[in-house]
């Protein structure tokens, strides 16, 4: 039975995948001409180690679309991490080199910018919890809003509330700001590399001792306690915000990582909710056959059909899930936005990467007609009630372009205790390095009516902020780690009092 479930597992990942990859190839087809003399793909993996990183240096320091704009030194990233490659080259030690490799990338804040992770050498730095979590209220405090109440920090006397004072030897503020996230993703903005250190300050080797000192709720004299890390199966990262209430099954389904969630029932999935409001999901902006009916559902076609059915229940107001949106097709992102614009209005200006001159040039997004610029063009029923659409850090890409839309309505918000990702690049570009690790990198830029990029970070701050941002109080921390849906309640408060 297992090993039929597996075969199911895997072909489920296959076809996702190939969905993926086709995804990619429609995103970069506008720059087709641009890339069929050299490719979009470059293979190192046959190369020394060394030899792969200057190609790959060479490569993307031309390339990546944002150098200016964030002000990345590639120089200067160069001298500090090729001395790096070369030691673990000279010692034959892979791990250096793939850290080394990660630990540069991450130099870049853009989420559109990764490498392949490699669990079995992460989970020797990162496989290991305290069966706790921990999070920064918006006072400043960080405290442990869960406690696995089987663990040893629990028999310690953690409870849930209280306040993080010191870890490992460092004041809470101090141990946190010095937390690596090499491991993950990459962040674009500054909150998402808080909420990052936040996730992995209570991840460790397995076997790492750490003294905390912490202050429960009502008590007067901090106690020091000493915890080792142990095999929690990362229960941690399922307990912090966004994984304790925001599925990412679709993402796990891709990397295949074990979700005993189900699969969603399409890329878009609907219902009324109380008091008339009417929530949608949507995971992404592509085609994909979830379900294995050997069908491919259009999404855009969902998309509209739930709209039609919001208007035929005479919908009082719309909620938008955007959270953990995978992004996908600019058109489509666009085109999704048609059916809550009465009016033909400006989306974006595509400034591509040309390999042949080395320059970026803005490309045809509309050959039918011509037009350098891609519109939202009306959709035949229209949705012109209040619409909250809600987002957070994982909310990436073209996702990043529908909550741009939505806030641009007069009544349209955007709801969150996080802003998008801000990481809107036009991706594709990709190398194959040695170890089966690949790299990837955005090429191109998004801009705006007035051909400047648009919500790309910068400076640490990019992508949609909340116009209504939740705080997060001690209560919400908690009511999160609970599994309550704060961000999704709040929607329907304001929408039901309107």
């Amino acid at each position: 039975m297992s090993h039929i479930l597996s075969k199911e597992r895997k072909r489920v990942f296959l076809i996702v995948l190939l969905a993926a990859a086709l995804i990619i190839a429609v995103i970069l087809l506008f720059s087709s001409m641009f890339t069929q003399k050299s490719g979009l793909k470059s293979d190192y993996s046959n190369l020394t180690w060394t030899e792969a990183f200057d190609k790959l240096h060479s490569r993307i320091s031309r390339e990546y679309a944002f150098t200016q704009w964030k002000e990345i030194d590639w120089d200067y990233l160069y001298s500090e991490y090729s001395p790096t490659i070369a030691k673990a080259q000279q010692e034959n030690n892979f791990e250096a080199f793939y850290i080394g490799l990660r630990s540069y990338l991450h130099e870049v804040p853009d989420r559109h910018v990764s490498a392949s992770n490699l669990t079995e050498v992460d989970d020797r730095y990162i496989g290991g919890g305290f069966g706790m979590t921990v999070i920064m209220l918006d006072d400043g405090r960080i405290i442990f809003p869960w406690v696995d109440e089987t663990s040893p920090a629990w028999e310690a006397g953690i409870r849930p509330g209280a306040e993080l004072l010191e870890w490992d030897g460092m004041p809470a503020t101090d141990a946190l700001e010095a937390v690596s996230t090499v491991f993950t993703s990459i962040s674009a903005t500054r909150e998402d590399l808080v909420l990052q250190k936040q996730h992995y300050l209570v991840r460790a080797p397995i076997g790492k001792h750490v003294n905390v000192v912490y202050l429960n709720e009502g008590e007067q004299n901090p106690p020091t306690i000493s915890l080792i890390a142990y095999d929690d199966r990362k229960e941690s990262l399922k307990k912090g915000y966004p994984d304790a209430v925001v599925s990412d099954r679709l993402k796990d389904a891709i990397l295949e990582i074990e979700n005993p969630e189900p699969m969603p029932e399409g890329m878009v999935e609907q219902k009324m909710i109380e008091e008339g409001i009417f929530y949608i999901r949507i995971w992404g902006e592509f085609d994909a056959d979830l379900q294995l009916t050997g069908q491919m559902p259009s999404t855009l076609e969902l998309m509209r059909k739930a709209i039609d059915e919001a208007i035929a229940t005479d919908a009082k107001g719309i909620i938008l899930d955007l959270r953990n949106n995978l992004g996908g097709l600019d058109d489509m992102a666009a085109d999704i936005l048609g059916s809550f614009y009465s009016e033909k209005t400006f989306y974006e200006y595509q400034n591509a990467y040309n390999p042949s001159t080395g320059q970026r040039e803005i490309i045809m997004a509309d050959s039918k007609v011509g037009s350098e610029a891609l519109y939202i063009n009306p959709a035949q029923q229209c949705y012109n009630g209040p619409v909250i659409a809600l987002v957070n850090t994982r909310c990436v890409s073209s996702g990043e372009g529908i909550a741009m839309g939505i806030r641009n309505l007069s009544n349209g918000n955007t709801l969150g205790f996080y802003g998008t990702n801000g990481s809107f690049g036009l991706s594709g570009s990709e190398a194959a390095m040695p170890g089966g690790i690949t790299v990837r990198w955005p090429s191109g830029q998004s801009l705006d009516v007035n051909k400047e990029i648009q919500l790309d970070s910068r400076y640490g701050v990019g992508g949609v902020s909340p116009t209504i941002r939740i705080p997060m109080t001690l209560e919400n921390a908690i009511r999160i780690a609970n599994g309550e849906d704060v961000e999704l309640e709040e929607a329907i408060r304001m929408l039901s009092t309107k």
